[in-house]
């Protein structure tokens, strides 16, 4: 049987207090769906906050348009894109910034401490299970991976996933954070591994290390809508040439990151969990569920 650790009260969410505390009785049992009830979710538009966002770079530009706009107040912690290719190491700086956020919070004189940390992350090959806050709420969006941000809605996503199967997806951030496909990037990746690896197995790395792009036969595009520039539509359709792939170019919308950076933080679309919880992943549309955390999920602090 595994123990679970006391929970904490937090003044935005009712979650359990530690036994003999002032909030040993003040909490709201679990949803049935794995959420929990929490002031955060119903918050009303125009309401105030001070937000913690933590997120990749490929949002640069949509998340730093809503913040200059937010009426919430927002401070931003970017990690560099590529880390959901190796899930370990996206989990680890996620929560080494996690702490990051919360030790410095308990410096901050009370009115300007936060009230939340935001991930602009999806469940990112599972980058997020694991993930816990000793004292801020956190929210997350149910949904796989920033696609479904992109586009405004995990619906729309798993719309789309039904009309183009096998689909490589290609937007400004991508193109200008991260390593797509395209016949340069490749040229650029063989001509490193033949410098460092020689000719004949520069070929073989090459092969082994692309042999992904083969369960792929669509490109789309996601339009951003603060505008977009057309070398970088150009930049997808030339791919989609070059690897005999259907194009098709899709409607952005900033629907979702709005609501990230400004909630509310409604239940079917996000998840918060509360200061003491651990994130897990669960396997249904709803993507993600809290759980309280182990004695051991925080003996290393």
């Amino acid at each position: 049987m595994r123990v679970q650790a006391g929970w904490g009260s937090h003044p935005a969410c009712g979650f359990p207090g530690r036994a003999g505390s002032a909030h040993e009785n003040d909490w709201r049992p679990p949803l049935p769906n794995g959420g929990f009830s929490c002031k955060l979710t119903r918050r009303k538009r125009g309401r105030r906050m001070r937000v913690a966002l933590i997120g990749c770079m490929v949002m640069n530009r949509e998340i730093s348009h809503l913040v200059a706009r937010s009426r919430n107040t927002v401070r931003v912690w970017w990690l560099r894109q590529g880390l959901h290719d190796t899930p370990d190491i996206l989990r680890s700086e996620l929560q080494r910034t996690v702490d990051e956020v919360e030790r410095e919070n308990g410096l901050l004189p009370e009115h300007l401490r936060f009230s939340a940390i935001v991930l602009a992350y999806g469940l990112c090959s599972n980058g997020v299970v694991g993930l816990r806050s000793r004292s801020l709420p956190v929210a997350v969006p149910r949904c796989d991976d920033c696609i479904s941000l992109f586009l405004g809605s995990a619906e729309r996503y798993r719309e789309l996933f039904r009309e183009m199967p096998g689909a490589y997806w290609y937007n400004a951030g991508w193109i200008e954070q991260a390593f797509t496909p395209s016949r340069e990037n490749y040229a650029r990746q063989r001509a490193q591994y033949a410098e460092e690896y020689g000719e004949e197995n520069a070929d073989y790395l090459m092969e082994c290390t692309n042999s992904w792009m083969g369960k792929y036969q669509r490109c789309g595009f996601i339009t951003c809508p603060l505008g977009d520039r057309p070398e970088h539509e150009g930049y997808a359709r030339q791919a989609a040439e070059d690897f005999g792939w259907q194009f098709r170019k899709v409607e952005g919308s900033m629907e979702y990151l709005d609501a990230l950076v400004n909630g509310p933080w409604d239940d079917a679309r996000f998840l918060v969990c509360p200061p003491g919880g651990v994130i897990e992943a669960e396997f249904s549309e709803r993507k993600l569920r809290c759980v309280p955390a182990g004695l051991d999920d925080f003996a290393d602090g």
